[in-house]
């Protein structure tokens, strides 16, 4: 950096001089303005022409100023300064004698108003010509605050205002100046004579915006800046900066800090009010943005409010009544919740039937399974594999016997279940292609899905290890209650959906759902079994060479049964086969052979399940024959499906 010139003042001296000038300078400009607006009409002519060459001449000392004193400030010497006050000795007369002409006595009678203001314009302009002479390289030190503070003072006009804006500035005449520019568009002004006082209002009152003096004893406009936008209560505050100090460095300092705006004095009372206005719309914008991220915090604490199973039907009333797009949603929200918790509601009512079944349905069938064990059973205490101590048979199907085990490299119960060699016989290549459904199954984890863990072999035998559930089975809640309550059945039929949802998702179609796969522990949760297991009896066929039945073709649907292609809708088919039993206690297809039965199930149509049993509801015994249609079509499309329309249900 170069040198300064000998004798020159210090840039933080000349912009305190330029100021000190550009301060009268406003007053001039700004009470100008106010007095020809109201100098309108023909007959103030006079007035106006006065006002106008005041107005002008006040310009042309804005001009001279800037010309002598550079925001820069740099190379300005004492002399420099001197010949600047003389030169401003024209204009000062000028200014004064278009004063004059409005100055006399029947003018200031019939106007006093008129003439305070004109008094104004009088005493600024000799402030013009009242040369401060700080010494060479010095600051000029700011003006001391007067010793009683000025009160806030409120202005507004007449109607509704467009804002509530408030004005912080230590020298009156700047806030009479602002505030009366203010009024007469419309705002509701308020104003504060130092930083301190302002930061105190904006705590007890809302504004929409402020605008402040950068220059101000105790507390300067800096420093209230800096206080608002680090405090989350007023950061959206928006701020538009005005001073005579209109340097790079003061406006850049400003912005950085976070000022809306900056507006330096004299101010063009157009830019004034656009900058306003629109500093004033942006602040309505960011309270609304503020608002809507308000009703949205709302919407998700609700929503986690619904999935802790506390939500509070009319929690969102406040915002329902908004009459937008996030009020409509509440509505809808709120109205879905309501329904979320009354269908959970009558889930657990169902729940509670069905585990009031199952009790009774344990107690009477209290038969020892082990009793009717025939050759080739395991034994209780008996190890297998070396690893697995069985305990007792948990049940037998067409596929295999099922034994509750303890796992002894892990510690826990398990479930085993031994495939028949029949089942395995006449395909050397049956044990990879269960193995990979074993691996497809392991994918699926869920509530009311039984977990398999692993398929093994041991001494010829080929074994399937799972989660180990208490329970009964569905087969034996059916013959034990012969048939269940419309509740219950739905109750264990929206939990079947569910896990059939879920493998479906996966990629898995069980193919063998029915009662005997299906398990209820005592609190009435259903657990699916064997799935990937049900995939081998399919492959094995529906009929052996000797006419047994490896499948289950009364629950199969008609295309499993013509070896074309299963999907999802296959299960349901089953799935409705499964309801029609536990709602009427029969099938609704029986014959005295498997053929037969194929038979029945590809050409005939059975009876509604409320023909048989009156106490069936009609919608329930209308969504059963469409799950077990003919035409995989007319079946729901998915096991989601199937649950949102049993979740409607009563």
């Amino acid at each position: 950096m170069s040198a300064a010139a000998p004798g020159a003042l210090s840039p933080e001296t000349v912009a305190a001089l330029r100021h000190d000038l550009r301060t009268p300078v406003n007053h001039i400009v700004g009470y100008c303005e106010l007095l020809l607006e109201d100098a309108g009409d023909d007959a103030m002519a006079p007035r106006r022409a006065a006002l106008e060459a005041a107005l002008a001449t006040v310009r042309e000392v804005l001009t001279m100023i800037n010309t002598a004193l550079p925001p820069s400030g740099a190379g300005i010497t004492q002399g420099d300064v001197d010949a600047l006050y003389a030169r401003l000795r024209g204009p000062h007369a000028r200014i004064l004698e278009a004063m004059a002409t409005l100055s006399t006595p029947a003018a200031q009678t019939a106007d006093p108003e008129f003439a305070a203001d004109v008094g104004k314009i009088r005493e600024a302009t000799e402030q013009l010509v009242s040369p401060r002479r700080p010494m060479a390289g010095a600051a000029t030190a700011t003006a001391p605050m007067p010793a009683a503070r000025a009160r806030a003072v409120r202005v507004s006009p007449a109607g509704t205002a467009r804002g509530r804006i408030l004005v912080a500035d230590d020298v009156e005449d700047n806030r009479q100046v602002l505030m009366r520019h203010l009024a007469r568009q419309g705002y509701t002004a308020e104003s504060a004579s130092d930083g301190e006082q302002a930061l105190e209002m904006i705590r007890h009152a809302a504004y929409d915006l402020l605008l402040l003096d950068v220059r101000m004893p105790r507390v300067s406009g800096d420093e209230v800046l800096a206080r608002l936008k680090h405090d989350p209560a007023t950061h959206d505050l928006p701020v538009v900066m005005i001073s005579a100090s209109d340097d790079l460095a003061t406006i850049a300092a400003c912005i950085e800090a976070g000022a809306e705006d900056f507006l330096p004095k004299p101010f063009d009372p157009v830019i004034l009010h656009a900058r306003i206005s629109a500093s004033i719309e942006k602040k309505r914008l960011r309270d609304q943005e503020v608002d809507y991220l308000r009703q949205v915090d709302a919407m998700a604490e609700a929503a986690a409010a619904v999935e802790r199973g506390n939500y509070v039907a009319g929690s969102l009333a406040a915002v329902a009544r908004r009459d937008d797009a996030v009020g409509r949603l509440a509505r809808v929200f709120d109205s879905m919740a309501a329904g979320v918790r009354a269908r959970e509601d009558r889930l657990h009512q169902q729940l509670q039937t069905l585990q009031q079944e199952i009790t009774q349905a344990q107690r009477a069938a209290a038969s020892d399974i082990v009793a009717d064990a025939g050759a080739g059973m395991l034994i209780p205490g008996e190890w297998f594999a070396g690893r697995y101590q069985i305990t007792r048979v948990v049940g037998r199907g067409g596929m295999g016997t099922v034994y509750k085990a303890t796992d002894r490299d892990l510690a826990e119960e398990i479930a085993i279940k031994l495939i028949r060699l029949e089942a395995m016989a006449g395909d050397p290549s049956m044990n990879e292609r269960l193995k990979s459904e074993i691996r497809l199954a392991r994918r699926i984890s869920h509530r009311n899905v039984v977990r398999t863990h692993d398929f093994g072999e041991w001494q010829g035998t080929s074994y399937v290890t799972m989660e180990y559930v208490e329970g009964i089975t569905l087969r034996d809640l059916i013959d034990t209650r012969k048939r269940l309550e419309a509740s219950s059945t739905i109750g264990l039929a929206r939990q079947l959906a569910a896990a059939l949802a879920v493998a479906h998702e996966e990629g898995v179609i069980h193919r063998d759902i029915k009662p005997q796969n299906l398990l209820l522990d005592a609190a009435g949760v259903l657990k699916v079994m064997d799935f990937g297991i049900a995939r081998l009896a399919e492959r094995q066929g529906t009929l052996t060479q000797a006419g047994m039945v490896v499948g289950t073709p009364a629950y199969m649907a008609p295309e499993q049964l013509l070896d074309e292609a299963v999907d999802a809708r296959s299960d349901l088919y089953a799935a409705g086969v499964v309801l029609y039993e536990c709602l009427t206690g029969s099938l609704p297809f029986s014959a005295a052979s498997p053929i037969a039965l194929i038979a029945k199930v590809l050409n005939t149509t059975p009876a509604p399940p409320g023909d048989l049993a009156p106490d069936v509801p009609g919608p329930l015994s209308s969504l059963v024959m469409r799950l077990i249609a003919k035409d995989p079509a007319e079946r729901p499309r998915s096991a989601g499906e199937l649950g949102e329309l049993l979740a409607q249900l009563e």
